[in-house]
Formats: C-alpha cells, structure tokens, sequence
C-alpha cells in the first residue's frame, strides 16, 4: 500500500501538482494500534504500578483492554495469564 502511495505522489509530482509532495496519505484502512516504542519512563510508571497489590490487576486490564499501543495490550495480557496461572497453582499445590 505505501509503494502505490509513494508511486502516486510521484506521479503527482512530475504532473506539475506540487501541494501533494509534502501531504501525508490517508487510507481507508485506518490503523488503530500505536505501534511506536515505549519510552523508558513509561515502562518505570508501569513496572511501579504494577507492584502495587490490587492496583496493579486495575492497571493491567486497562492496558491490556484499553490500551492502543500493541506493545503494551500484549505485556498486560501476558502478565495477567501468568498471575491466573499463578493463583490456580497455588490454589491446587
């Protein structure tokens, strides 16, 4: 989809239309999930809050449910099967 974008802009371009050189495209197709990375203070932030009883299983279901970062929804969800894990084991063991 990006080699059609920048094919058309250069066509565009050779046309003689200048204004869509530096005009950003948009699709149809929206993407809805942040895949940028994760800054060192935001991963701080959620390691402290995740260590706090309680808040921590209300932080991760809203990371992992509410979140638009995929990066984030899938470290909240692997941290949430883990702690079910962990308390079916402690319950059968």
């Amino acid at each position: 989809m990006d080699y059609y974008n920048e094919y058309y802009n250069q066509y565009l371009n050779e046309q003689g239309n200048e204004k869509i050189k530096n005009q950003k495209n948009f699709s149809g197709n929206r993407n809805y999930y942040d895949d940028d990375v994760v800054s060192i203070g935001t991963w701080i932030l959620i390691l402290i809050l995740t260590a706090i009883p309680f808040i921590n299983i209300i932080a991760l279901l809203v990371l992992a449910f509410g979140s638009h970062n995929e990066n984030l929804k899938n470290y909240a969800k692997a941290v949430l099967i883990l702690m079910v894990i962990v308390i079916l084991l402690s319950i059968f063991f």
